[in-house]
Order: structure tokens, then sequence, then C-alpha cells
């Protein structure tokens, strides 16, 4: 009788164990890793004829002052876009508990004002230079995606 009661005991405890290892095996769908799809961001070219120039190099462009109006788009919590005039070696711009600051490189860097004195990281920039007079009004941009739906 005890061998009998061993016996089914290993059997119905090898199935239940069998049973959680069958069960906790994931399918190959499941096996995939989430991944979070992050748009990339295309720089627009602004239109024909318009007072607004893509700037490709903007490390050699605020190499010295010149005297420009430029716009600055960037992605950090929703697109954003900001107006400053490179009138000085340095450029410091404060905004929404922000600051955009070109360094010793010529590199622009997004700062939280009262967070880390290191930059925000993975931060892309697409600088605009305004050749008009005066200074530019602010292009209208689409929050969410970055395009610019006003040059104006």
């Amino acid at each position: 009788m005890k061998k009998i009661l061993s016996i089914l005991g290993t059997i119905s405890l090898s199935t239940i164990i069998s049973t959680n290892i069958i069960a906790c095996n994931p399918t190959k769908e499941n096996n995939k890793p989430n991944q979070t799809i992050i748009p990339q961001f295309i720089s627009q070219q602004p239109p024909t004829n318009s007072n607004w120039k893509l700037v490709d190099n903007y490390q050699s462009e605020f190499s010295k002052k010149n005297n420009n109006w430029y716009s600055v788009l960037f992605n950090f919590e929703g697109y954003k876009i900001i107006n400053f005039y490179n009138s000085s070696n340095e450029i410091r711009v404060d905004f929404n508990n922000l600051t955009l600051m070109k360094d010793n490189d010529n590199n622009l860097y997004l700062y939280k004002k009262w967070g880390s004195p290191l930059p925000i990281p993975n931060i892309n920039f697409t600088v605009y230079r305004w050749d008009g007079i005066n200074e530019p009004i602010i292009p209208t941009i689409n929050k969410n995606t970055g395009e610019i739906k006003n040059w104006n």
C-alpha cells in the first residue's frame, strides 16, 4: 500500500511540475521585446524665397558672433521652438525651466534650470537662420510632430 501511495504521489507531483513548466513556457510571439517606436524627425526645408535658411552645420555658424537671429527646434517633453540673437560669444536662452546654451565646442546643449548641472542627453537640434530684417516671429509648430505649420 505504501508503494502504491508513493508511486501515485510521484506521478501526481511530476504531472503538476510539468504542467507549470509548460504553462510558463512563453510562445515565440511573446518573446519579442517591447519596442517603442520613436519617430525620426526630418528637418524641413523652409519655403522657397523665404528669409529662413536651414543651417546644416551650426557649430561653424556659431563659432563667431554674426548678429543674426536663429530659431532652434528640438524635442524634449514635446517639440519646442525658440528664437535667439547671436550677438555675443556666449549663447544662453532661458525659457520654461530650461536653458539652451552654446558651449566652448560651439555645440548647443539643453539644461534643466533647477536640475543636474549636466546637459540633457540625446537632444537633436534643428537650427534655422533668419536672413530678414528685425526680429522674426517664431514659426508655428505641431508640438507632437515638430512639423513647422506656419513660417510667418
